[in-house]
C-alpha cells in the first residue's frame, strides 16, 4: 500500500474532517465482458475431452451391384483448463494515522477493519476482472511461473488469440484470405460484407458474432455512415453486416489486434472450475499484515475448429 501522496498533503495524522467512502475516487475500470461471447462449461475436468464426427458422400446412381461409399471417422476435440490466482498483502496500520483513517478500527483483528470490504469491493475483485479482460483471455499466453515469483502479465492462460493461432498452424482453422484491414472506413464495411461472403454457406442462416477490436466497431460504425447514409445507422445496440445474420461486436480484450473472428455461440466454449472464488476470497491475518487469496480454474476454446471463421490477420 502506498499513502506517501496522502501524507506529503494532508499530514501524517487523521483528523476527521468528515471524509468517508465517498470521498474515495477511482478511475473507470474495465468490465469482464468478453466472456459473454462463448457458452459457459462448468466442469471439474480440467482438460474437456469430446470427439468429432464426420462422415463423407453416400448418394449415388442406382445400380443392383452393392456399391459401398462413405466414411466414418472420429477425431479427438479437447479445450484446456488454467490454473489463475490472485494473492496480495496489506498493512492496514499504514492507514490510521492518515488522511484514511476513517477505514481502521480499534479492533485488533486488522482483517476486520472497514478497510477490508472496501478493499475487496472497490479493488480487489474488480482488478480480477479488468486483469481477465484486458490480459488473459484473448492476449494470454500461458508460461510456467518462476518459483516464488509473481507470474508475468499475460501468462495465466491460452487466450484466444493463441487458441486460433494454434488451430492454424495445426491446420483444423483456415483463416478467410482478406489482407490487411483497409485506411477507409466505408472499405472496411465492404471487407466485413466479402468476410460474410465467405463463409461456409452452411453456416448462413445462423445467428453469429464477429468479435473484434473497440477500434474496428467504431470503424465500422463510421464506414456504414459514409458508405450507406445518415438515415442507415445510429446508436443501435447490435450492428450488422448487411444481408446476413452476423452482427459486429467490439470487444476490449481484442484492442490492438486485427484479428476478426466469428463462429457459433455453441462452439465457443468457456470451461469454468471454482470460478465463484473470484467473488470469494481466503482472507489471512499474519500479525499485523492481513492477505488475500483467492484461486480458480478457467479456459477458452473450440468444440470444433473447423468452423470458426477468422481473417488472416494477428
Amino acid at each position: 500500500m502506498n499513502v506517501a501522496d496522502i501524507i506529503t498533503e494532508y499530514g501524517a495524522y487523521y483528523q476527521d474532517r468528515g471524509q468517508n467512502l465517498a470521498s474515495l475516487y477511482q478511475v473507470a475500470r474495465q468490465p469482464f465482458v468478453s466472456e459473454a461471447a462463448f457458452t459457459p462449461v462448468v466442469t471439474d475436468e480440467t482438460i474437456w475431452t469430446a470427439a468429432k464426427s464426420t462422415f463423407t458422400r453416400i448418394v449415388q446412381p442406382f445400380q443392383k451391384a452393392f456399391t459401398p461409399t462413405g466414411t466414418l471417422k472420429f477425431s479427438p476435440v479437447s479445450i484446456q483448463m488454467f490454473h489463475l490466482k490472485a494473492d496480495t498483502e496489506e498493512y492496514p496500520d499504514d492507514l490510521e494515522a492518515t488522511y484514511l483513517g476513517f477505514l481502521s478500527s480499534a479492533d485488533l483483528r486488522r482483517a476486520d477493519w472497514p478497510f477490508i470490504r472496501y478493499y475487496l469491493e472497490k479493488e480487489f475483485f474488480p482488478q480480477i476482472q479488468q486483469d481477465m479482460e484486458l490480459n488473459e483471455i484473448f492476449k494470454g499466453v500461458y508460461a510456467a511461473p518462476t518459483p516464488g515469483t509473481p507470474g508475468l502479465v499475460s501468462t495465466s492462460m491460452n487466450g484466444l488469440k493463441k487458441t486460433i493461432g494454434d488451430h492454424i498452424t495445426a491446420g483444423r482453422i483456415t483463416p478467410i484470405t482478406m489482407g490487411a484491414i483497409p485506411t477507409s472506413d466505408a472499405d472496411f464495411v465492404t471487407y466485413l460484407e466479402d468476410f460474410g461472403d465467405l463463409i461456409d454457406k452452411k453456416y448462413w442462416n445462423g445467428a453469429m458474432q464477429i468479435s473484434m477490436s473497440q477500434d474496428l466497431e467504431r470503424k465500422y460504425q463510421r464506414g456504414l455512415l459514409e458508405k450507406y447514409g445518415k438515415n442507415t445507422v445510429g446508436n443501435e445496440q447490435n450492428l450488422t453486416v448487411k444481408f446476413t445474420n452476423l452482427t459486429v461486436k467490439g470487444l476490449s480484450s481484442h484492442n490492438g489486434s486485427s484479428r476478426i473472428w466469428t463462429t457459433p455461440k455453441a462452439n465457443a466454449v468457456v470451461l469454468k472450475k471454482k470460478t465463484q472464488n473470484t467473488k470469494l476470497v481466503d482472507i489471512q491475518s499474519v500479525d499485523r499484515q492481513v492477505k488475500f487469496l483467492t484461486d480458480f480454474w478457467y479456459g477458452v476454446g473450440f468444440i470444433l475448429p473447423e468452423i470458426v471463421f477468422c481473417n488472416d490477420q494477428v
